[in-house]
């Protein structure tokens, strides 16, 4: 009995279960198809502009006098006058008497000189004296011989004594061409005494040592009473018209300041160093929280590459180096100093600039009209500190990603975030400043925010 009940219950839940299977399946709804959106990835982007860029060169170097004047002996002798003013550090106006060599041998010397060149035209008044008797002489003896043969002829003097008519007649033309060589030879003497009398003025001069400019005496080497040689050192000085300053360049980092510099790209384009030559310079100089500033210009440049360091040297000059000096405020530029020295750049073109991290191995990333992400080549100009300046596949005003993409796909959809602070400091590199009329668009993209 108990075993028909057991089997009764199993066949009614093993019914129950087929007619739930059965009723689940009639009742079953079927899945809902979901739309799924498109993710958008946020970017900061900036506008890309198209600037007047102020680019600078930055260098140290000494200073050096533009003209240094080493005094030497140039005649031998003791110093009997050395100037209060010949010593280290004093101003000498040109023109200034500041050492005597005794004078007294060359002086000596120029009046044997003039002495001998009095004796010698002296000796010219009595030959041309003499060869004026000489030459009435010959003249009379040449009419006696033209008569004595006119006799002889005619029988009337024998032929003895016509000869020694004719032989008076040649004595007294050899004598006055004698005379004749002696005053050409005096002559071509005295133009050898003059010119060893021109010698003598000059060693004499050389005697005193004057100053050719104005100077400041940097070195003395000599004293009262020394006897000096030819070619010994006296002196130095340094010119105070005008100073220059050497500095070197790596010839890349010159590049971008040229090409901004020349007025047409395509026509000086290779031939880079007449556009450093002329560009305004400043020499500046640091003492503690004072600085001190002068106005220079670039010179020229060296002719060679320092083969050691590879950078080219640039001379600044500066003129009146002592003309602004104050004390306590502004030093002059002197000799050996150490300052720094910024090239300005003379730019009058625009060109397009982003952000030096903005460049992925020679491409950017664009977001182009639909918000999408455009990969994009291009060619550039040359680099700065924290931009670059882009020759070729960029336009004014395009979006430029500043941001870093992690992946980057082609054709993604972005959403855009301005980054002012990139921009502000890719004005800062480039311009210096922040212009007015880009403050003016950073504010406005805040308060639309």
């Amino acid at each position: 009995m108990a075993t028909r009940t057991n089997l009764f219950w199993l066949i009614v839940f093993i019914g129950l279960g087929v007619a739930v299977i059965f009723l689940g399946s009639k009742f079953k709804s079927h899945p809902e198809k979901t739309q799924t959106e498109e993710f958008a990835t946020k970017a900061k982007v900036i506008s890309t502009p198209k600037l007047q860029l102020k680019i600078n060169a930055t260098g140290y170097g000494h200073v050096k006098a533009a003209d240094r004047w080493e005094a030497v002996a140039e005649v031998p002798g003791k110093v009997i006058y050395k100037s209060e003013l010949l010593k280290d550090g004093e101003f000498i106006k040109k023109g200034s008497h500041l050492l005597t060599i005794d004078p007294s041998s060359y002086e000596l010397s120029l009046s044997q000189i003039e002495a001998q060149i009095n004796a010698s035209m002296i000796k010219d008044e009595t030959t041309q004296l003499s060869i004026k008797t000489r030459t009435e002489e010959v003249k009379l003896l040449q009419k006696e011989y033209d008569r004595q043969l006119n006799l002889s002829k005619k029988g009337n003097v024998s032929r003895t004594t016509v000869d020694a008519t004719h032989r008076n007649l040649l004595n007294a033309r050899s004598n006055l061409i004698t005379l004749e060589n002696n005053l050409k030879i005096n002559q071509a003497e005295r133009e050898v005494l003059k010119i060893q009398q021109e010698q003598a003025i000059q060693d004499l001069n050389k005697s005193q040592i004057i100053a050719p400019m104005d100077v400041r005496i940097t070195e003395v080497l000599v004293g009262e009473s020394q006897y000096l040689n030819r070619g010994q050192k006296l002196f130095t000085a340094d010119n105070t018209d005008a100073v220059e300053i050497e500095f070197q360049f790596p010839v890349g980092k010159l590049r971008p300041l040229v090409m901004t510099s020349l007025s047409s790209l395509e026509s000086q384009e290779g031939n880079w160093v007449p556009g450093v030559v002329g560009l305004q310079a400043k020499i500046s100089l640091q003492h503690g929280d004072h600085r001190a500033v002068w106005p220079a210009v670039i010179n020229r440049v060296s002719a060679s590459i320092n083969p050691q360091t590879q950078t080219l040297g640039v001379v600044a000059r500066v003129e009146n180096p002592y003309e602004e000096a104050q004390a306590g405020k502004k030093p002059p530029l002197i000799s050996d100093m150490f300052v720094h020295v910024e090239i300005l750049g003379r730019n009058n073109k625009k060109f397009i600039v982003i952000p030096e991290k903005a460049v992925h191995e020679g491409k950017a990333y664009v977001m182009n009209n639909e918000n999408r992400l455009e990969i994009r080549p291009i060619k550039i100009n040359f680099w700065q500190k924290g931009y670059v300046v882009v020759k070729k596949g960029l336009k004014p005003k395009e979006k430029i990603i500043t941001s870093d993409l992690v992946p980057a796909i082609e054709g993604m959809l972005l959403k855009p975030m301005k980054d002012n602070k990139t921009m502000k400091h890719l004005l800062i590199d480039a311009l210096g400043e922040i212009p007015q009329e880009f403050k003016e668009k950073m504010s406005q993209g805040k308060k639309g925010s």
